[in-house]
């Protein structure tokens, strides 16, 4: 971690883009201005990890939904043996826990 010493008014620049400047205290508080690109996005810590947190718990229950669709799709459509014309399984098929049970289906 870089640590720099600024008196209010004065700058820190970042790369060529971003500029960071000490506004004022407000008693345990300084307040902060940031110049940055509307292409950059800058937000205070907590709300950075709160976001990222919510990013993570979307996405996984994006992939538990195509999970159980796909589960579902291979239960729905069985595949044929090409030499008997007799449906196959795999039994079920978890594929949040993909342990896979091998039941042999009667001829029907």
């Amino acid at each position: 971690m870089l640590i720099l010493t600024r008196k209010f008014g004065e700058s820190i620049v970042i790369g060529e883009d971003i500029v960071v400047t000490l506004l004022e205290q407000r008693g345990a508080q300084v307040r902060v201005g940031i110049q940055a690109p509307k292409s950059i996005k800058v937000f205070r810590e907590e709300i950075y990890l709160e976001i990222l947190a919510q990013n993570k718990k979307s996405a996984e229950l994006e992939i538990d939904k195509s999970i159980d669709a796909l589960d579902k799709y291979l239960q729905d459509h069985p595949r044929k043996d090409a030499k008997t014309n007799n449906n196959l399984s795999a039994g079920k098929v978890n594929l949040k826990r993909p342990e896979v049970e091998i039941v042999k289906k009667k001829k029907e």
